[in-house]
């Protein structure tokens, strides 16, 4: 898929769709990229999350409010990742 086709993107993306949003393969999509969001059995990319992953890797500066939003995911995906394992 390339962005000509879809000009208006979908909020919540599968790999494939998220990977062509990006400009990356799925492979380090999945390796590199901003978690996906579970939804049923389906893994789903959020646009907003892979803007502002990709906005970082850009050096952009966040807001505070998105610091302090950034901060509650990190922190909410490693409590999530630390009772997966216990």
């Amino acid at each position: 898929m390339d962005r000509a086709s879809l000009p208006n993107w979908p909020r919540l993306m599968c790999a494939k769709l998220a990977a062509a949003y990006v400009g990356l393969s799925e492979t380090t999509l999945r390796e590199k990229g901003p978690a996906a969001k579970g939804f049923g059995r389906r893994r789903l990319y959020d646009r907003i999350d892979l803007d502002r992953w990709a906005d970082r890797l850009g050096g952009q500066p966040l807001t505070v409010a998105e610091q302090r939003e950034e901060a509650k995911g990190v922190e909410r995906r490693f409590l999530e990742k630390r009772s997966a394992t216990n």
